[in-house]
């Protein structure tokens, strides 16, 4: 069987044998998800490229977004939009940010098919399934040295194996979807300025995907040895192993705490309790890997390099605002005077050989010559249930769309459980 075939069977897999704990995963990614398209609507680069998306009257609603766009255009919308803060859920060792892609792809077909909460789970396990399996086995974060992102890369493959189970896609038909997603696989990763270009990555992928699989049940064929020949060829390297069977690869899915690049992430994790005053001095040590999206540049731009600066990270922990987007959106306009916090970026050795499983982090803080902390983070702890849906629900409150699909009900309120269509 080629490596396709084998992403294909076991995202089938996953998203049949899904239980009712995995569903309920799903359902913490939808909500999560969603709230990051919400926040992601409200982002400087949505009010200059949403005006180029046309919309449909009878169209299908994005979170936070006014008006309805056609079902591949509110694909894309929302995929884009969902990475915009950087806020958007990551898979650590396949380095992919599958829920940027599979959720809106889920969620819109969901409501253009009238789905079930139940198959919108299974569809988001299927696609998290596919993306991750498909990034480990190609590399993932290895590729961020070749000039790639893994999510543009694998997205589609995502994208397409979500919109796979919501079509009744059989094994031949899935196989071929995800086959076709392959075709256009791409996006590089800039080596300076991540710019605005990257962020429409995630919507291309989702757009792909969702593309694919409809090309494929109209009978489209293709050949499904693009991940064993012509990527091969151009990795350098044979497919890794196929991973080791287990819990569902969304399992082990993060969420972020954060508005900034996932490196940062373990960063405000370890400060998290240490003070950090104006004329403090701040090290950050990363993996040496993780530097790809990680600057030092105190004043970026614009908000997208303030989002992977470790010195507006730092400065925002200092004056108690890293966790709200708007501190990286006032700090790139000169809206702000952030402390007078000096950070220096490093790498160390025990985080390189931790990672990709780990993306962690030291933290040294220094004041008037002297060190005054010091402390580590390899993993991050995940939002719990009730933070993750007060934040999405600050966002989505008001979003109509959500009387629309089963899967997504009453997300808003108050510490309200996660809906039964996703947690039985």
């Amino acid at each position: 069987m080629t490596v396709l075939g084998e992403v294909a069977a076991r995202a089938r897999a996953a998203a049949r044998d899904a239980d009712a704990a995995t569903r309920r995963l799903a359902g913490r990614q939808v909500v999560d998800v969603l709230g990051c398209v919400a926040s992601g609507a409200t982002h400087p680069l949505a009010r200059t490229w949403l005006p180029l998306v046309p919309t449909d009257a009878s169209g299908i609603a994005v979170p936070g977004v006014p008006g309805t766009y056609r079902l591949d255009d509110a694909v894309e919308v929302a995929a884009t939009l969902a990475h915009l803060d950087e806020l958007d859920p990551l898979h650590g060792p396949a380095a992919l940010a599958a829920g940027a892609v599979v959720v809106p792809t889920a969620v819109a077909l969901g409501i253009d098919r009238d789905a079930g909460g139940e198959l919108l789970a299974r569809a988001v396990v299927a696609g998290h399934e596919a993306g991750i399996e498909a990034s480990l086995r190609g590399g993932g974060p290895d590729l961020y040295a070749r000039g790639l992102w893994p999510t543009a890369v694998f997205g589609p493959l995502a994208a397409a194996a979500t919109a796979a189970v919501l079509l009744g896609l059989d094994d031949e038909a899935t196989t071929a979807a995800l086959a076709l997603a392959s075709t256009g696989l791409g996006g590089f990763l800039s080596a300076d300025v991540l710019g605005h270009g990257h962020y429409l990555l995630a919507g291309t992928a989702a757009r792909a995907g969702l593309r694919a699989a409809l090309s494929a049940r109209a009978g489209l064929t293709v050949s499904t040895t693009l991940l064993d020949g012509p990527l091969a060829a151009l990795l350098g390297h044979a497919p890794h192993p196929a991973s080791p069977a287990g819990a569902p690869h969304l399992a082990a899915v993060a969420t972020k705490t954060w508005p900034c690049a996932r490196p940062l992430q373990a960063a405000l994790a370890a400060l998290a309790g240490v003070e950090v005053r104006d004329g403090d001095a701040v090290t950050v040590a990363l993996p040496a890997a993780a530097g790809h999206f990680v600057v030092d540049d105190p004043a970026p731009a614009d908000q997208i390099g303030t989002a992977a600066s470790a010195v507006v990270a730092a400065r925002g922990h200092a004056a108690g605002r890293a966790a709200d987007p708007g501190w990286y959106r006032d700090v790139a306009t000169g809206r702000v005077t952030a402390p007078a916090v000096a950070v220096r970026v490093g790498s160390a050795a025990d985080l390189d050989a931790a990672f990709p499983a780990r993306w962690g982090a030291h933290v040294t803080v220094e004041r008037d010559g002297r060190t005054v902390a010091t402390a580590s983070c390899l993993a991050p702890e995940p939002l719990d249930d009730d933070a993750l849906l007060a934040r999405a629900g600050r966002h989505l409150a008001g979003w109509s769309a959500l009387d629309d699909v089963a899967s997504v009900r009453d997300l808003t309120a108050a510490g309200s459980p996660l809906p039964t269509a996703l947690s039985s």
